[in-house]
């Protein structure tokens, strides 16, 4: 029997995703829904314990887990599968609030701060230096290439890094085009590539972006509970996501273009 799925919120990435009358395809699953492939696109479909981005649809209660290779196709404004179908209609659009340079300004100090207290991770330990030098001199390109498809997970560690790094550049208002093309020609799985494009254009989970809106009105319990959530995301994506914001918001670059922009001096948060 067909379950019906109540939406409650679907990021941007899942319509562009999956067109009206394309079909898709299972192509893993995790404890609380399924991700879905469409030609080189992904999007997740997940329960209400899944927070919200911009590949996600989250529907009221995660759905039943399905074998890998189950045909999913979008009719309309209908997701179709022989397992469960959703409203599309139903969802509430997914619209973060976007940093901008000025909140990057106002979260240094707190983001500063964040980075002592991570540990490198140990996948990344070989490469850590060269990273660290790309990132200070805004080579997005040698940062990719030293990152990309690095490390275990779903979506490998370097990615997460480089999703991280590329949040900035998109919040600090880098040209959308290089960095979506830093983002397309990432050697890894179409998964991360899609969280990737995402992050060029300066989207990513809700607690990430929580997580700055506190940084930079010096919300410190706030930000201190949000990083503890984006921490806790995956095995270790969360940490490695952390650290690429961490990186690329200390980066020369960044500093310099928070002085274009005539922020004010940050305060601390600690």
């Amino acid at each position: 029997m067909t379950s019906h799925l109540a939406p409650i919120v679907a990021g941007a990435g899942v319509a562009a995703a999956h067109p009206d009358g394309a079909y898709g395809t299972v192509v893993g699953t995790f404890r609380h829904g399924c991700y879905v492939q469409v030609h080189g696109g992904m999007y997740a479909v997940a329960g209400p314990a899944v927070a919200p981005g911009p590949i996600h649809l989250i529907v009221e209660q995660a759905p039943a887990r399905v074998p890998e290779g189950l045909a999913v196709w979008r009719d309309g404004g209908r997701l179709r599968s022989t397992e469960w179908q959703i409203d599309l209609a139903g969802a509430a659009l997914f619209r973060p609030r976007m940093p901008g340079p000025r909140d990057l300004q106002l979260a240094a100090s707190a983001l500063n701060a964040m980075r002592g207290r991570l540990a490198v991770p140990d996948d990344l330990h070989s490469c850590w230096d060269s990273v660290r030098r790309a990132v200070a001199t805004d080579d997005l390109t040698a940062a990719r290439e030293l990152l990309e498809g690095r490390g275990g997970g779903l979506t490998p560690t370097g990615d997460d890094v480089l999703a991280g790094i590329l949040l900035v550049h998109a919040w600090r208002g880098d040209d959308p085009q290089g960095l979506s093309e830093v983002a397309r020609a990432a050697a890894t799985t179409n998964l991360s590539r899609s969280f990737l494009t995402w992050a060029a254009q300066g989207q990513s989970l809700a607690p990430v972006h929580d997580l700055m809106a506190h940084a930079a009105v010096h919300d410190q319990p706030a930000f201190v509970h949000a990083v503890a959530t984006v921490s806790a995301i995956g095995g270790s994506s969360g940490v490695a996501l952390l650290w690429g914001i961490g990186l690329a918001a200390g980066a020369a670059g960044t500093l310099r273009s928070w002085r274009a922009a005539a922020a004010p001096p940050a305060q601390s948060t600690t």
